[in-house]
Parts: structure tokens; C-alpha cells; sequence
């Protein structure tokens, strides 16, 4: 007579009987597969994308203006008065979107101009002894880094608003060493806060917008038109593979996708205040 043996229980010790490889049909009853899982459209990953290419735009800005600088194509003064009247512009949009009074934004911009034209020639001799191909090394590496740590609006443990500025400020606190005169560093240094903190500041305000991705991006492209064609084939492609490739992989693979959960996940130890 076969001894009749006792139900299957998800303790191992009370499952005398059975293999040690047997597996229940009941084990997998309390599987669950994709909980919370958000489906991203093709129009999101789309205006995802843009965040990124708009932070790329940026530094491409910051380094024509550098480059226009330190071959002296157009004066100091002209990319000066531009830049400001370009950044006076947006600046007037962000104020009056903003809840934050005037007075307290001009208070910024008077200590900064004051205080980043009295710093200048400091700066510009801060890295002067440091060999050219090492600082241009330098900053790209910290212009990767600046990008890399972006806040993009995704939350990620990679995340670092302030690396990713500090990053971005030091590269180009070594870019000015290249420059002329102290006066082409301040202007340098105006146009990388522009770029960095400003414009940032701004772009969050707008959010996801297709109207300021395209006016970014048609912009920055005409700029580099004007420095180099190779370079402007090398910026398009690579914008058309962020911002057209990318989105649609992720979109088409987000059918692959698959998250499951189920008894078998390790407990979570709670903090237990006594």
C-alpha cells in the first residue's frame, strides 16, 4: 500500500517525500508579471530624446562661442553683446513665468558680472602652465560627465544636478586659459553660465516642447554651418540617431519588457524605530 503523502507546502522541511527537485503547479499561482508597468508612446520617447539633444545643443554652443573666441573670427564685444541679448530675451520670459520678484534676479546678474570680471584674469592664468591637449582632454571628459549626470526629469540613481554643473564650470574655467586677453575669459565664462545654468533654468520652465526643440536645434545647427561642414554632417546624423533612432528602439522593445514577481523575491528589511 503507497503511503499517502502530505500536500506540498513552500517549507522545505515539511516536504518529506518529495525530491529535492520537485517544483508544485501551485508555486507558480502567485506569479505576477509587469506591476505598474507605465507603456511609453512614441511621442514621449520622442520629446525624451529632445531633453537630451537640447543639452547636447548647448555645448555645442558653449564650444563655437569658444572656438570664435580663440581664433579671434569675430571680437569679444560683438559674441558679448549677442549672447547677452539672446540671454536677455529668455531671461525676460523666465521672469515673468517666474513667481520670484525682479529684483532678486538682477541682484544675481550684478553680482555675477561684477564679481566674474574682477575674477577673470585669475582664472585665465589658473591653468595657463597645463599643456594644450591636456585641457582640451580635460574638457571633453568633463562635458561627458556634465551630460552623463544631466537631470533629464528621469529619476536615476545617476542623477547629479550638481556634479553635472560643476563638471560643466570646470571645463570651462580650463578653456580660458587658451584665450587672448581677460576680457575674452569673462565673456567665455558668461557664455558657459549662460549655457549651464541659465538656459538649463529655462528649458525645465517650458518643459517637453517639439517648438523649442526645433528652434534649438535648427539654430545650433546653423552655427556650426559657419565653423564646420564635417562637423555639422557628424552633429546631424548623430541628433538624427538620439532623437529618431533611439526613441523608436525603445518604443518597438518595449514588448520585451517583462518584470515578474512572485514569492521568491528576497524580503525587504524595514527601519524599525524603538
Amino acid at each position: 500500500m503507497t503511503q499517502k503523502r502530505n500536500p506540498w507546502k513552500k517549507n522545505l522541511y515539511e516536504n518529506e517525500g518529495y525530491p529535492d527537485n520537485y517544483t508544485d503547479p501551485s508555486f507558480l499561482e502567485e506569479l505576477k508579471k509587469n506591476i505598474n508597468l507605465r507603456q511609453v508612446t512614441l511621442t514621449n520617447a520622442f520629446l525624451g530624446a529632445g531633453l537630451v539633444t537640447q543639452e547636447l545643443c548647448l555645448v555645442v554652443y558653449f564650444v563655437v562661442a569658444f572656438t570664435y573666441l580663440y581664433n579671434e573670427w569675430i571680437t569679444a564685444e560683438c559674441i558679448f553683446f549677442w549672447s547677452n541679448a539672446i540671454s536677455l530675451s529668455c531671461y525676460a520670459y523666465y521672469v515673468y513665468n517666474d513667481s520670484v520678484g525682479i529684483v532678486k534676479h538682477l541682484k544675481m546678474v550684478v553680482i555675477f558680472t561684477l564679481f566674474g570680471y574682477i575674477l577673470s584674469p585669475v582664472l585665465k592664468t589658473l591653468t595657463e602652465t597645463i599643456s594644450t591637449d591636456t585641457i582640451y582632454a580635460t574638457t571633453v571628459f568633463m562635458m561627458i560627465v556634465h551630460m552623463t549626470f544631466f537631470d533629464y526629469g528621469v529619476k536615476a540613481l545617476i542623477v547629479s544636478s550638481s556634479l553635472s554643473l560643476n563638471a560643466a564650470i570646470f571645463g570651462s574655467i580650463c578653456l580660458v586659459s587658451r584665450l587672448p586677453t581677460p576680457f575674452h575669459a569673462f565673456v567665455l565664462l558668461t557664455i558657459s553660465v549662460q549655457s549651464f545654468v541659465l538656459f538649463p533654468l529655462l528649458l525645465a520652465k517650458i518643459g517637453t516642447s517639439l517648438t523649442a526643440l526645433f528652434f534649438i536645434t535648427a539654430s545650433t545647427i546653423c552655427l556650426l554651418c559657419t565653423f564646420s561642414m564635417t562637423i555639422t554632417v557628424l552633429f546631424v546624423i548623430t541628433v538624427t540617431f538620439i532623437n529618431l533612432l533611439c526613441p523608436f528602439w525603445f518604443h518597438k522593445w518595449q514588448k520585451y519588457k517583462e518584470n515578474i514577481y512572485g514569492p521568491w523575491d528576497e524580503a525587504v528589511v524595514q527601519d524599525i524605530k524603538l
